[in-house]
């Protein structure tokens, strides 16, 4: 039914979380609608879970002839799932984390995330504390990041690598929704009851269908079926964990097109200290320092 959402037809997901991303993507025409592109480099996002109990968001951005298209999709738990699901050893690629890649301080915070707050804090779009006490046994973002460098992956920190053909990089949805849709304050998607949610999820696919999807957009990502049947409105009888997993597809979507926007040349902005951890956002309002 949704062979057109995953690589090749196929998904490492059960016949059972399959059910579930085909209630929160809705039914349609598993026909894809365009031939992406075969050159370039691959344009992946993920939404990186803190714990392999719970799913974390993966999506693809293909190029077809100068626009985006949405390649696919998945809910994965596992380091090695996620890495498979990846392949990395397809071509070349820029791969969004939404996950701290780079954790030295053993205990306080990031540099990064300390500037974050102080830059976004009044965009409430503040970063969470994280330091290796905090984290323990569970910096997954580092593992992943591990994973891709046996495969030439490259950190990105500084500018001066983004043109490195495989690249991975730390980024931060909430900081990139406020500089892509010009927000005075963060879209509420995340907390609260199932309306709550549903409300934020509807002004999220909203304004990603007004500013990533417009005529005038660039990188312009072009609606397809498969990002059609995402953008609708969330099924009424969607339940609160598969309300968490369609937020996690959109964050990874949002990484996804940060990527995008990276491997386009587009202005970029960074927030930390290379070797200490860097977050990756577009830079279009002035509001932190340019990527060096």
């Amino acid at each position: 039914m949704l062979a057109a959402m995953f690589r090749d037809g196929v998904t490492h997901m059960s016949a059972g979380w399959r059910s579930a991303l085909a209630r929160i993507l809705g039914a349609g025409d598993p026909t894809p609608t365009v031939q992406a592109d075969n050159g370039g480099r691959r344009l992946i996002g993920i939404d990186l879970a803190w714990g392999e109990r719970s799913h974390s968001g993966c999506a693809e951005l293909a190029w077809d002839r100068g626009e985006l298209v949405l390649e696919s999709v998945d809910l994965l738990h596992q380091i090695g799932e996620i890495v498979d699901w990846i392949r990395p050893e397809r071509g070349d690629w820029v791969i969004a984390v939404d996950a701290p890649l780079v954790v030295l301080n053993q205990t306080g915070g990031r540099e990064a995330g300390q500037l974050a707050s102080r830059l976004y804090g009044r965009y409430e779009a503040g970063a969470s504390l994280i330091n290796l006490e905090r984290l323990g046994q569970h910096h997954r973002g580092g593992r992943l990041l591990s994973e891709l460098e046996t495969h030439d992956g490259r950190l990105l920190e500084q500018a001066v690598d983004a043109d490195r053909p495989r690249l991975v990089f730390e980024t931060y949805p909430h900081i990139v929704m406020v500089e892509l849709f010009g927000l005075e304050r963060t879209i509420k998607y995340k907390h609260g009851g199932n309306a709550f949610r549903r409300a934020g999820q509807r002004q999220l696919v909203y304004l990603i269908r007004r500013h990533l999807c417009s005529e005038s957009a660039h990188p312009r990502l072009r609606i397809n079926d498969a990002l059609d049947r995402l953008l609708r409105e969330p099924d009424q009888l969607l339940s609160d964990r598969e309300l968490k997993d369609r937020e996690d597809i959109l964050d990874a979507v949002i990484s996804a097109y940060m990527a995008a926007w990276l491997d386009a040349g587009c202005p970029l902005q960074g927030l930390g200290r290379p070797g200490t951890g860097v977050m990756i956002t577009p830079g279009l309002r002035g509001i932190g320092p340019p990527l060096l």
